[in-house]
């Protein structure tokens, strides 16, 4: 299915719904002061809600039952009869109306135009349904730097989730902000800092929150759960750089615990640079956050990853590996995120990046058990590669890749 890449689409929905809620008002103005002097006449419509169809409805029934009758009334000829309100302000206030009722079609033209699309590919599902995903994969579409159309299993997801939920789901992985420059420390621990400031969500905090006030312009009501990667020294990094001796298990946790309230403050803390009332991230009242290592892995998730373990070619090529492997290397790099603990040799390397593949498919299976329907908002680079960890445990036949949208554009090859 071909969706239309809209710049702003989200924005330019919002605008609109805005002005026609503004000539709404001032229509109500206009008419409660010609209801105020005119007793008899039926009473007048109560404000509408900010939903497009509710407001475009309501402007229809205020022409309907009230402007034109009033502008009837006025120009009558030698019955015209004198109101509170001008002609002239009747005009001027039943014109904007219609103006505002117009723009705001030609704007939610793509949306309603997708979402007979959806109904004719995808039937079964409610009006709203196919309207809020439609409207909800215009601005995907507009964001997603992959720039490919939205596969059938994304789709359905998003289709699945806002008919049983009333809104779609995503899931966004965060790293957890580290200083390993501390690991040789008295407390060790601490290398696990108990801010985001300068961390990696940090730097991709901006386009992420276009993302989400775009679907929110959208009215694409959003659930996000936030996974805290917090798992990766066991599952990978300290079987080639062994942990302190001394590291306080118990105190490290706490940590990472504190990190939960942490990331979720950060997500939806307002910020300096965004609009007045706007959160850094996303509007937290469908929020979730969980760190993986309180998360017990079941026994298919550890079947994933120890059989990746066991056989990784059979998954994965040389040039995967070999690919991984040079991104590792940077990392090791002054001011980068390894900074501070021992650099590998080349065959521990190896050793590290097997396991880091076997790691993804585990939290792949991971995410498809928690909730089949959840669509990744993809932010690690290399994406194919990425995607590629992740989908050998999604589903190893290959045939139900796991939804995503990418935040960054896919590397070559």
């Amino acid at each position: 299915m071909a969706i239309p890449r809209i710049p702003g689409v989200g924005d330019a929905l919002e605008d609109a719904r805005t002005s026609l809620r503004r000539r709404v008002d001032e229509a109500h103005q206009a008419i409660g002061v010609v209801l105020a002097e005119a007793p008899g006449t039926s009473p007048e419509e109560p404000p509408a809600s900010d939903d497009r169809r509710s407001l475009e409805d309501h402007a229809h029934t205020l022409l309907r039952a009230y402007l034109e009758p009033f502008m009837a009334m006025v120009f009558n000829g030698e019955k015209s009869v004198r109101l509170p309100v001008s002609g002239k302000r009747l005009k001027k206030v039943s014109r904007r109306l219609h103006d505002a009722l117009d723009a705001c079609a030609a704007a939610y033209e793509p949306v309603v135009d997708l979402a007979r699309s959806l109904a004719e590919e995808h039937p079964g599902f409610r009006t709203a349904t196919y309207e809020r995903v439609a409207a909800a994969l215009l601005v995907l579409a507009a964001w997603d730097a992959s720039h490919r159309g939205p596969t059938g299993e994304l789709t359905q997801s998003l289709l699945r989730s806002a008919e049983r939920h009333g809104r779609i789901r995503l899931v966004l992985f965060v790293c957890p902000p580290v200083d390993f420059t501390r690991i040789s420390g008295d407390q060790p621990e601490l290398y696990v800092r108990d801010h985001l400031h300068g961390s990696v969500l940090s730097r991709l905090a901006g386009r992420l929150r276009e993302l989400f006030r775009g679907l929110e312009g959208a009215q694409a009501e959003v659930e996000l759960r936030t996974l805290i990667g917090d798992t990766d020294e066991d599952d990978y990094l300290w079987y080639g750089v062994p942990a302190p001796a001394h590291l306080d298990r118990l105190a490290l946790d706490s940590r990472r615990q504190a990190l939960v309230t942490a990331v979720g403050n950060y997500l939806t803390e307002e910020a300096a640079g965004t609009r007045a009332g706007q959160p850094r991230v996303f509007r937290g009242a469908a929020l979730t956050v969980q760190r993986l290592s309180a998360m017990a892995p079941s026994t298919e998730c550890r079947t994933v990853y120890e059989s990746v373990l066991a056989n990784p070619f059979a998954y994965f090529d040389r040039r995967d590996i070999d690919a991984e492997k040079a991104i590792m290397r940077g990392l090791w790099e002054p001011g980068s995120y390894y900074e501070g603990l021992p650099e590998p040799d080349d065959a521990t390397l190896t050793e590290i990046v097997v396991r880091k593949f076997a790691t993804y498919a585990m939290q792949g299976r991971l995410l498809r058990e928690l909730e089949p329907d959840l669509v990744l908002v993809q932010t690690e680079r290399p994406p194919l590669l990425r995607a590629r960890m992740l989908n050998v445990g999604w589903d190893e036949t290959g045939r139900s890749p796991l939804p995503t949208v990418d935040f960054f554009e896919p590397e070559d090859g």
